[in-house]
């Protein structure tokens, strides 16, 4: 205890140190998604959107994300109303496959 009271100012830091650390994780992980705003046409579904803009998603989560982002009550949506859907991150797939020389595929 005597150590922390005669070096009070690198506890100080630590404390600080660590307080900040902590507000950068709290901060990120509450972080909302980035949305699109789409006008909805004629013809136009949740299921047919969610083949539109959540490609990289599954449907019923991407449709659920939607209703949740807009307050909908159910999938029904109608031409004229804007949306708000989320922006999915492009995902990159690396081939680690092992290729030989003169092997064609």
């Amino acid at each position: 205890m005597t150590w922390m009271k005669e070096n009070y100012f690198l506890s100080l830091f630590a404390a600080g140190s660590v307080a900040f650390i902590l507000y950068l994780i709290i901060s990120n992980s509450f972080s909302t998604d980035e949305s699109l705003q789409i006008n909805i046409k004629q013809g136009d579904s949740l299921w047919e959107l969610s083949n539109e803009y959540g490609v990289n998603e599954d449907k019923k989560v991407w449709i659920d994300k939607v209703m949740a982002m807009n307050n909908l009550q159910d999938v029904h949506i109608k031409a004229g109303e804007v949306l708000k859907v989320p922006i999915t991150e492009n995902s990159y797939h690396f081939d680690n496959e092992t290729e030989i020389a003169g092997d064609t595929k």
